[in-house]
């Protein structure tokens, strides 16, 4: 059953899909949740919150804001389908789809994991913390001038008539791609702009350093500010 092939070997787990709201390649979890059963810590009482008692957005939901810190996920109802529709138009997707045949269910999901497996690290191997960036969304007016002097600016339309930009080209085209901070011990991922890389020894004051560090370069030559996809817990 379809629905959720495009978020296949995305590394999470269920309860975290919707706190969230997980995606990659034009499809979120919030797509094809249901329902949430939550668990309020207080008092143990368990209820149940629809798709829209989410407050679904982009990498965002309820639970980031109004429940956290308040609320456990105790599991997920998905509707799936045995007839889906198939996202395959974002990024290079349907390229990959064309290798292994037509779309189907089995080729779709296979294609998304070939992407991620070619640029995205293999964290038993370096350790990582995914995909960091949020693509930022701005307005049409700003983003017709950004493309009149980029039109490779790789953009997708977002709600309410913005636009959303890629912060993975963002960043690359700032040279950032394979970056490493001056203690040689963190950067960013040299196949993946987007995932922020410990090349031994980082702490996470490093990761954070470099973090700003890809922001501000990015904000002093688009003009664009980019937020975390990672939540950042202070000790």
């Amino acid at each position: 059953m379809g629905g959720i092939e495009n978020l296949s070997l995305i590394p999470s787990s269920v309860g975290a899909a919707p706190v969230q709201n997980i995606g990659a390649y034009g499809c979120e979890a919030k797509d094809s949740i249901e329902k949430v059963n939550i668990v309020k810590l207080e008092d143990g009482q368990p209820s149940t919150l629809t798709n829209s008692d989410c407050h679904f957005c982009y990498r965002d939901s309820i639970f980031k804001h109004e429940l956290k810190d308040n609320y456990l996920v105790d599991s997920v109802i998905f509707r799936l389908s045995k007839k889906p529709t198939f996202t395959t138009h974002y990024g290079s997707l349907s390229n990959e789809i064309e290798k292994l045949g037509k779309p189907t269910l089995k080729t779709v999901r296979q294609a998304v994991i070939n992407i991620r497996n070619s640029k995205l690290p293999d964290p038993k191997l370096i350790g990582n913390v995914g995909s960091f960036f949020k693509n930022p969304t701005i307005d049409a007016k700003t983003a017709s001038t950004l493309i009149l002097q980029y039109p490779e600016m790789v953009h997708y339309p977002a709600e309410n008539g913005k636009i959303k930009i890629a912060a993975g080209w963002l960043i690359d085209k700032c040279g950032l791609k394979g970056y490493v901070n001056k203690a040689g011990n963190a950067g960013v991922h040299k196949n993946q702009a987007l995932v922020l890389v410990n090349l031994g020894g980082a702490t996470g004051q490093d990761i954070i350093e470099v973090a700003e560090y890809v922001q501000d370069t990015v904000f002093n030559k688009f003009g664009i500010k980019i937020e975390p996809e990672a939540i950042i817990i202070d000790n």
